[in-house]
Parts: structure tokens; C-alpha cells; sequence
């Protein structure tokens, strides 16, 4: 993500001032100047090459669910645009989901895999989650979800409440913001994205309230009522 959060935008800046020296001026041709380098570099690359370039830095792959082939040109433009309205907060999913999937993974039904997994340590090599159905049952994924995102909005509501307590109104009001000020802002953000992750992670789990899992009674280990005489 650094790589390409880096070479996008360098590319899209590189494509409008090449535009501008060739004498480009109607607004349409120089929003697609800017449209397309970053059509091709993420949508494009993920489609037709199975990954960006950070990710063939990196020997990644990003494939369907089966592991058979690369995602079409829909399911990459969807990946892409998910990821780019959700940020870090859809790579939160990767510590909970089954196959180790970010949201945008989830929405295009692809994942992103090694390409050769030979040489590697064996805590970058992830083998699917199950879930412990065995002695828990778990609330349906719709409910999970739900739960999930009202937490996440009493959360960001809380940060703000306390943005406004600790955080200069010449910041909040102004922009017009001291050291001080700017401490305040990067540590409530660390919390609102670790608040945020945790209460993903624990909601996907059934371990909050609203969605709890429910323990299951193994026939043998029941308690069998005495008999009244």
C-alpha cells in the first residue's frame, strides 16, 4: 500500500503536467488524464497481471477464491473503489475474517497470496481461521456486522466528543492549531483506529454485547436431573 500509495499519485500528477504541455484545457481530458493512470496502475494491474506493483514487489498475488486465476475488470474497479472509500479500517477485517480477508477482498471475493511460499517463516504463511463451532454457536454474520458498525459509530462519536474537550476550538474552528493541539489529533486518531479495530474483531467474534456467542452443552457433559422417588 505504501508503494502504491506512492506511484499513483505520482503517476496522475506526471499525466496532467504532460497534459498541460501538450495543450490540454478542456476539463473532461484533464480529469481523465487523471482517471487513467490510476485505472491502469490499480484496477487494471490487479485484472490483468493478478497484482500492482506493490504487490509483485512484494511476490503477492491477488486472486479469485479458488485460487485459479486473476479477478475480472468489475470485481478490481469494486476492490479498488472499497479500498480507497474504507482505507485502513478495511484492512482491520484481515485479524478477523476466515480466509484472512480485508473488506475489499470480501466485496471482490479475492485473495491475496504468496506466490511461492518456499523459504518463508511460517508466521507469514496464514492457514484459514475456523471458527470454534464446536463448543460455541455463533450469531448469524448479518447481526455481527450490524453490531459491529453501531459500535464503530458510538466510537468515532466519543472521539469527537473528546476531540472537542481536549482540542482547541482555534484547531477544530480555524484549523489554526499549536503542537499541543496536533498531539491531541495524532493520539485520539491511534485510538479511534485501534477502538475501531478491536471492536471489529471482538464483534466478528461474538464477544460483545449484542452479539454474544452462546456456549454449548456437550450431551454427556449435561447435567442429568435426579430421579424423585
Amino acid at each position: 500500500m505504501l508503494v502504491d500509495s506512492v506511484l499513483v499519485p505520482v503517476a496522475a500528477f506526471a499525466t496532467l503536467i504532460a497534459g498541460d504541455a501538450l495543450g490540454v484545457t478542456q476539463p473532461f481530458a484533464k480529469v481523465m488524464l487523471i482517471v487513467m493512470p490510476i485505472f491502469i496502475l490499480e484496477p487494471a494491474l490487479v485484472a490483468f497481471t493478478g497484482g500492482t506493483v506493490g504487490h509483485h514487489l512484494l511476490k503477492l498475488r491477488i486472486t479469485r477464491l479458488d485460487g485459479k486465476g486473476n479477478i475480472n475488470i468489475l470485481a478490481a474497479t469494486a476492490r479498488f473503489i472499497v479500498k480507497l472509500l474504507l482505507g485502513s479500517v478495511s484492512l482491520i477485517f484481515v485479524l478477523t475474517t476466515r480466509k484472512h480477508q480485508a473488506v475489499h477482498d470480501l466485496v471482490a471475493r479475492s485473495l491475496v497470496v504468496h506466490k511461492d511460499i518456499n523459504g518463508l517463516p511460517t508466521y507469514d504463511v496464514l492457514s484459514e481461521r475456523k471458527n470454534n463451532t464446536e463448543k460455541y454457536a455463533y450469531p448469524p454474520a448479518w447481526r455481527r456486522v450490524i453490531v459491529a458498525i453501531a459500535y464503530c459509530v458510538l466510537v468515532l462519536i466519543l472521539v469527537n466528543v473528546l476531540a472537542v474537550v481536549v482540542i482547541s476550538s482555534e484547531c477544530t474552528r480555524l484549523n489554526i492549531c499549536n503542537t499541543k493541539d496536533m498531539m491531541f489529533s495524532i493520539a485520539l486518531g491511534l485510538i479511534w483506529l485501534g477502538a475501531t479495530g478491536w471492536v471489529i474483531i471482538q464483534s466478528w467474534g461474538g464477544r460483545v454485547f449484542g452479539c454474544r456467542r452462546r456456549r454449548l452443552v456437550r450431551p454427556h457433559l449435561a447435567r442429568v436431573p435426579l430421579a424423585m422417588k
